[in-house]
C-alpha cells in the first residue's frame, strides 16, 4: 500500500476570498529543502472536491441503510438518486465552476455524482488563479517533488460548496503493504516457511512450478488458503463467484504476462478489465507489479468465475480511484492495498475520501482495504530520513465506512488454521491497527456487546475530536506474514509475499462468493462493518476464529520496537487482528441472513433520478430521542435524554455509560436509572453536581478540540430483551 499526496487544509476567510490553509512546503514534507519554482508550463491535474448538499444528512442516510434493523436498511440508491439527493446541487456546481473557469482553468465536466470537478492547468496557471506560488523540493528521503508554497484562494462566493482543491502538491507518495522478497527477514533464526502439499478443494488447483517454488521455498498456494478459511465449502456447492465484479484500487501497472502465467497455472479463465483514470500509472517494467499482481491473482485463485475491474492510476489519485468506481457503480465490491499513514494525510483530503465512502454505503458498495505493514506505528515508511516510531494508524481504512483488514502469522492452514498475531519486526513487517485521531468511534463499535471487548482502557482520549471514544482499527484480519505469505506469480517469476495487501482482496473474494451464493438471494453485503460486529455479537464462536496470542517465542503486540507497547492480542475484539479471521461458511450464512432482511419499500426513484421517498418508517426497535448535553460552556453538564422500548415492550431499567471525559461516583462511570413500574417510554434528566465535566473536557471544549461526546445508552425491557444504543452528542 502507497502513501498519498498531502493537499490542503481548513477553510479561513478572508475578505472576499477564501483561503484552504496549508502548511509551507518545507514543513509539509518534513525538512524538504526549497530548490527553486516549478517549471511554468508542468501540468497539473486537480480534483476540485465539492460539498455534499447536506452532510449531516448523507452521513445519517449512509449509516442506516448499513445498519441492520433500519428501516431504511439495504435501500440503497442509484448514482442519480445519489447525485440528486446528496451530491452538490446544479447552481453550486455553476458557482464553483465559474469561478474556476473566470481564473483561466480548464475546468472539466462534473462527476455523475455531483462530488467533483477535474481541472487541468499548468503550474502558472494555478499559481494566478489560487494566488500561490509552486515550487520544486527535494524531500527528506531525496526524492524531488513540487508543493505549493500556501494556501489557495476560492471566491468566497464558491468556497462554501468546496471541500479542497486536491493535486497542488505531491510530497507524500503511497506505500502499498505488500510485504515481500524486499523487506528481509530481521527475527532470527525465522521459522522456515511453511510447505504443505495441495489440498483438493473442487477450486483452482496450482501446477507443477508453483508446487515446486512452494517446495523450495514454502509459502500457501489458493487452494490451501481456500480449505484454511473453508471457502472450499462454496466451490463444493458450484459456487465459483460467477455473475459478481470485484474492483481494485491500483496505483503501478501489471504485466500481463504475470497473470496470464498464473491463471494458466491455476486452470483459471477471470475476465480481468483495466480502468486507468488520470491516464492511468507510469507504463509496467519488471519489478513495478508486486502489488498489482498479487491483489489480481488472489481474487481470481480464490472467487474464480468472479470478473476483475482494475481501476488504476498514477501515485495519489485514490480520490479519483474512488469516485470512478462509484461513479460507474458496476462492481460491488473494491480492494484496496494503498494508503497513508493518517498523520500525514491533509484534512481536506481525509474529509474528501470520507464523503466518497458514505457514498459507496449508501450505493451497497463494500470497501475493504489494508491496515498496514508498519504495525501500531503506520508513518514508519512515510517519506523521510528518520524514521518515526509513534503510535499512528493508516488511512483510508482509519475511515468509519471502511472495512479495514488486518494482519496474522498463520502457521498452518488446518481447520481451523493455526494463527497469531503478525509482529515479525521491522524488516518484515506487523500488522497495522489502533485508535485514529481523525474519526469519532462509530455506533457499530459503541454499541457492540461489552463483552466482545471492543471498548477498552485504550479506546478513550480526546485526540481524534470528541471527548469519548475513537474509532478503532482495524476491524476483521487474514494471513499476511511474509514467512507464511502467497504464492503468486509477479515481477516474471514466481513469488512468495504477503502483508495486509493480501488480506483485503482475501476478504473482497470472500464477499463476492456470498454475493453469489442462493443464501443471499441476490442481496448485496453493502457497506459491511455494521452486519460484522452484530454477527460478533450474536455468534461469535461459531463465524470468526478468534486470533489471541503472538507466535511462540515472538513479538508479543504489534509494536515492532517495544514489546510493552501497545496492541496486544485479546479473547474477542483487539486492535492487533480486530474480530478475527473468517470462518467461511458459517459467516457467509450470517452475513447472507443480515442482508436479506431488507424491508420493502416504495420504488426510489428509479430512472426519473427523482428524490427517493425513503423518510423513516417509526422505529420498531428501541430508541433514544431529544437527547441533550448542555452546560458545558459554564462547567455545569446537564444530560437529558428520553428512552423508548421497542414495539409491545417496556422499559424496566436504563444504563448510560458515560465516557472519561464526564464523571460520576456510579461505578462503572455510568447512570443507571431502574423503574418502579415498566413503561414504554421515560425521560431521564441527569445534572451538575451528579454529573462533572473533567478538567481535560473543560480545557479542550474552551480550545475547540473537542465539539462532541459520545455515550451509550443500554436498556433492558420486559421479555428479557435489550438493546445498546450509541450516540454521539454536541456540546453546549
Amino acid at each position: 500500500m502507497n502513501r498519498s499526496r498531502p493537499t490542503i487544509v481548513a477553510l479561513l476567510t478572508a475578505l472576499a476570498l477564501v483561503l484552504f490553509a496549508a502548511a509551507p512546503a518545507a514543513h509539509a514534507a518534513g525538512g524538504a529543502v526549497r530548490l527553486g519554482a516549478a517549471a511554468p508550463e508542468q501540468q497539473l491535474h486537480l480534483y476540485v472536491a465539492l460539498e455534499p448538499r447536506d452532510p449531516a444528512a448523507l452521513e445519517r442516510f449512509a449509516t442506516e441503510v448499513a445498519t441492520p434493523g433500519s428501516p431504511l436498511y439495504g435501500q440503497h440508491l442509484s448514482v442519480p438518486e445519489f447525485a440528486q439527493r446528496f451530491g452538490a446541487t446544479p447552481a453550486q456546481v455553476t458557482a464553483v465552476r465559474g469561478a474556476l473557469a473566470a481564473h483561466g482553468l480548464e475546468v472539466g465536466p462534473a462527476a455523475a455524482n455531483s462530488l467533483s470537478l477535474p481541472v487541468r492547468s499548468t503550474v502558472a496557471e494555478a499559481e494566478s488563479a489560487f494566488g500561490i506560488s509552486i515550487d520544486r523540493v527535494r524531500t527528506a528521503s531525496g526524492r524531488v517533488a513540487f508543493a505549493n508554497d500556501g494556501a489557495p484562494a476560492l471566491p468566497a462566493a464558491a468556497a462554501p460548496f468546496v471541500q479542497g482543491v486536491l493535486g497542488l502538491n505531491d510530497l507524500a507518495v503511497s506505500h502499498r503493504q505488500d510485504a515481500g522478497p524486499a523487506r528481509s527477514p530481521l527475527l532470527a533464526p525465522q521459522a522456515a516457511a511453511p510447505k504443505a502439499s495441495a489440498v483438493v478443494t473442487g477450486g483452482p488447483q496450482p501446477c507443477e512450478a508453483a508446487l515446486e517454488f512452494q517446495e523450495e521455498e514454502g509459502g500457501y498456494t489458493a487452494d490451501q488458503i481456500a480449505a484454511a478459511y473453508q471457502l472450499d465449502s462454496f466451490y463444493g456447492a458450484g459456487n465459483f463467484g460467477a455473475g459478481q465484479t470485484v474492483a481494485l484500487l491500483e496505483q503501478e501497472a501489471y504485466g500481463q504476462g504475470d497473470i496470464d502465467a498464473y491463471q494458466k497455472c491455476f486452470g483459471t479463465k477471470a475476465q480481468l478489465t483495466t480502468v486507468d483514470v488520470e491516464g492511468g500509472p507510469p507504463p509496467y517494467k519488471k519489478g513495478d507489479d508486486g502489488e498489482s499482481a498479487l491483489d489480481i491473482e488472489q481474487i481470481m485463485g480464490l472467487a474464480p468465475e468472479a470478473k476483475v475491474i482494475v481501476y488504476q492510476g498514477p501515485n495519489g489519485s485514490e480520490p479519483e480511484i474512488l469516485s470512478e468506481w462509484l461513479q460507474q457503480n458496476v462492481a460491488k465490491v473494491m480492494s484496496s492495498s494503498w494508503g497513508l499513514c493518517e498523520e500525514e494525510k491533509e484534512p481536506e483530503e481525509i474529509e474528501a475520501m470520507h464523503t466518497l465512502l458514505q457514498e459507496a454505503a449508501a450505493q451497497g458498495q463494500t470497501f475493504f482495504v489494508a491496515a498496514g505493514d508498519d504495525g501500531s506505528t503506520d508513518c514508519y515508511e512515510v517519506d523521510g530520513a528518520d524514521k518515526d516510531k509513534a503510535i499512528e494508524v493508516d488511512f483510508p481504512g482509519s475511515d468509519p465506512f471502511a472495512t479495514d483488514v488486518g494482519g496474522t502469522r498463520m502457521e498452518a492452514p488446518g481447520v481451523p488454521p493455526t494463527e497469531y498475531i503478525w509482529d515479525d519486526g521491522d524488516k518484515e513487517g506487523a500488522g497495522g491497527g489502533g485508535v485514529s485521531k481523525h474519526f469519532a468511534m462509530p455506533a457499530y463499535q459503541l454499541a457492540s456487546a461489552s463483552g466482545l471487548g471492543v471498548i477498552g482502557p485504550l479506546s478513550g482520549g480526546a485526540q481524534c475530536g470528541v471527548g469519548g471514544y475513537c474509532r478503532q482499527v482495524p476491524d476483521v484480519s487474514a494471513n499476511t506474514s511474509p514467512s507464511t505469505g502467497y504464492i503468486v506469480h509477479s515481477e516474471e517469476e514466481w513469488q512468495e509475499t504477503g502483508g495486509t495487501s493480501a488480506a483485503a482482496p482475501l476478504w473482497a473474494a470472500f464477499t463476492a462468493l456470498l454475493q453469489a451464493s442462493p443464501a443471499c438471494g441476490g442481496h448485496t453485503i453493502g457497506f459491511a462493518n455494521p452486519a460484522l460486529y452484530e454477527i460478533a455479537d450474536s455468534s461469535y464462536a461459531s463465524d470468526f476464529h478468534d486470533v489471541t496470542a503472538a507466535r511462540p517465542g515472538g513479538l508479543p503486540t504489534t509494536n515492532m520496537f517495544d514489546p510493552a507497547a501497545p496492541f496486544a492480542p485479546a479473547v474477542g475484539y483487539d486492535m492487533a487482528t480486530g474480530i478475527g479471521t473468517p470462518v467461511g461458511p458459517s459467516l457467509g450464512a450470517s452475513l447472507c441472513a443480515i442482508a436479506s432482511r431488507v424491508t420493502p419499500s416504495a420504488p426510489s426513484g428509479g430512472s426519473t433520478g427523482s428524490p427517493s421517498p425513503l423518510a423513516p418508517a417509526p422505529p420498531q426497535g428501541a430508541h433514544v430521542s431529544a437527547a441533550k448535553l448542555t452546560g458545558i460552556a459554564k462547567g455545569r453538564p446537564k444530560l437529558s435524554l428520553t428512552v423508548t422500548a421497542r414495539a409491545g415492550a417496556k422499559l424496566r431499567k436504563v444504563v448510560v455509560d458515560l465516557p472519561p471525559a464526564l464523571l460520576t461516583r456510579a461505578p462503572a462511570n455510568s447512570l443507571r436509572f431502574s423503574l418502579r413500574e415498566p413503561r414504554p417510554s421515560a425521560r431521564f434528566t441527569v445534572a451538575y453536581p451528579a454529573l462533572r465535566a473533567s478538567p481535560k473536557l473543560l480545557e479542550h471544549f474552551k480550545s475547540g478540540i473537542t465539539k462532541k461526546l459520545g455515550l451509550v445508552v443500554a436498556t433492558r425491557e420486559t421479555g428479557n430483551v435489550g438493546a445498546r444504543l450509541p450516540l454521539v452528542l454536541p456540546l453546549h
